[in-house]
């Protein structure tokens, strides 16, 4: 008897989408440059920004610190949004399904929901 286990890959790379005026591509390159992220993926809304971060296994005990040094130095960036940085997988999946989703138009609503869930988480 064979058997085939398969996990949930969540293996997602580095997203960006950017829908308002902003300038994305300094996001996902401050993102790339930091040795500590794996995956990550970024949705820039109106006057929202949020980050969902996947952080390398020997960083796992940091991933707050992490999602933190991120978090100040993109609303350094981006002074102007509502900045929202987190390493916690549900936020990256979150995101992801958020950008990947045809209909735009809730995207402000359910981007004040993962706020309130990351906020909620510390």
């Amino acid at each position: 008897m064979t058997g085939l286990l398969t996990g949930c890959s969540t293996s997602v790379g580095y997203k960006t989408l950017d829908t308002s005026d902003t300038k994305g591509e300094k996001v996902e390159a401050l993102i790339k440059e930091d040795s500590r992220i794996k995956n990550a993926v970024v949705l820039i809304h109106e006057d929202r920004l949020i980050a969902g971060l996947r952080v390398n296994t020997f960083e796992r005990f940091h991933k707050r610190k992490i999602a933190k040094e991120v978090a100040k130095e993109l609303e350094k960036q981006y002074p102007d949004l509502k900045v929202t940085v987190s390493a916690d997988s549900k936020v990256l999946l979150e995101t992801n399904k958020l950008i990947e989703q045809e209909n735009k138009k809730n995207f402000t609503k359910k981007m004040k929901k993962l706020s309130a869930l990351v906020k909620e988480e510390t």
